[in-house]
């Protein structure tokens, strides 16, 4: 069972780190959700290593850390906020955040300020018996009481969300980013609904105040299900954004654009779907320059590699932007290629063959087909207006 503490913290870490250098469309949401995987990590580690008995051996590792995890719903709150606003907006009420931390922040200070025997004696209660290390005291709190104060506010934060969440998944467009992004949505926020419930319970057992499940022969003793299902939360935490690889770009946001912007523009193209246009289309044109659609083996997923941009994103900003495919795009650029070597004339001195291969196309058919659908004359014909 504490295996699955470890593996929490090695996925963690590496989908933290994936969330912080990894380029996406919403670069402010995956930041703050790789802040929240790091502080699952140090929690899930730290507690692979008390209860792993390996403490000893990193004594430095204890107290400190409760400070992070009095943080854990912060990251949480302003992630689901950004997602849904695409914003992220500072309200003073949300100082309530915080009050957690201070606590933590006193209560370590504390410990800290005390003769060293103080602290190596909480040390060795946890390593000695560390069923028990919860009940230990500090200033203003137990460390049950910090757990139960701190998974108490991420209840409140994801109770809080709920409405906003709801919301959310009802409106907007209903497209394949769309239902995937409501799935994620909804299932991360299950989790770690079930892991602050878990927690408060366990929380709760170990100050003697509840005994929900003591009764039940197969749990054992000091609520071993509770802890066993409150390390499978963890573990279903860390491990879930494997099913939702898109959750590491972000996702493409709907904006209003500015009035002057829209007037420019039919009245119902008011949106910016939350991608950096300048951007997008300026690494467009560079791909332009760059004349690599014009390889045979051109695809979405080289595309992609070009633009340095995940492929949906780059189908979702053509579809919304221009109203075609990543393929009609792609066309498109060959036939302007194409348009230019005619008028230029490249015919002149070779075949219609050969110019299809220039353009990236691997016959004279299909090259032929897609010229005549986009410019409603064939090759030949279109040479002869052109001289």
């Amino acid at each position: 069972m504490i295996l699955i503490l470890f593996l929490a913290a090695i996925f963690g870490f590496v989908l933290s780190t994936t969330l912080f250098f990894k380029k996406s469309t919403n670069t402010l949401a995956t930041s703050i959700l790789g802040g929240f995987y790091f502080v699952l990590s140090v929690y899930a580690l730290q507690a692979y290593i008390i209860d792993g008995g390996y403490l000893q051996h990193f004594k430095w590792f204890f107290l400190w850390p409760l400070l992070l995890y009095h943080l854990i719903f912060i990251p949480i709150y302003y992630y689901f906020k950004v997602v849904l606003t695409d914003q992220l907006k500072w309200n003073k009420a949300e100082l309530i955040l915080f009050i957690p931390f201070l606590i933590g922040l006193i209560d370590v200070a504390y410990v800290y300020l005390q003769p060293e025997a103080f602290y190596n004696n909480i040390i060795s209660e946890a390593i000695t018996t560390p069923e028990t290390r919860l009940n230990v005291q500090y200033w203003l709190l137990s460390l049950d009481q910090h757990l139960l104060m701190r998974h108490l506010w991420q209840l409140g934060v994801l109770i809080v969300l709920f409405p906003e969440i709801k919301f959310f998944i009802k409106n907007g467009d209903n497209d394949e980013l769309k239902s995937i992004l409501n799935k994620w949505l909804l299932i991360f926020w299950g989790i770690l609904m079930i892991m602050a419930v878990l927690a408060i319970i366990y929380a709760l057992e170990k100050m003697m105040l509840v005994n929900i499940f003591g009764s039940l022969i197969l749990l054992g003793e000091n609520g071993g299900i509770i802890t066993f299902f409150l390390y499978i939360a963890l573990f279903l935490i860390g491990i879930i954004p494997i099913y939702f690889p898109s959750i590491l770009y972000g996702y493409p946001q709907q904006k209003v654009k500015p009035v002057e912007e829209v007037k420019t523009r039919n009245e119902t193209e008011v949106l910016k779907f939350g991608l950096d246009e300048q951007e997008v289309n300026l690494k467009l044109e560079n791909l332009k320059n760059s004349k690599a659609y014009l390889n045979q083996n051109f695809s979405l997923t080289e595309c992609a590699r070009e633009l340095n941009m995940p492929s949906h994103h780059i189908s979702y900003f053509l579809k919304q932007q221009y109203e075609m495919s990543f393929t009609a795009y792609k066309n498109s650029l060959r036939m302007d290629h194409a348009r230019n070597l005619i008028a230029n004339g490249y015919l002149q001195n070779n075949t219609i063959e050969a110019l299809a291969q220039e353009c990236g196309f691997t016959s004279r058919t299909s090259f032929s087909k897609i010229f005549k659908s986009n410019l409603d004359v064939s090759p030949s014909e279109y040479a002869l207006v052109c001289k």
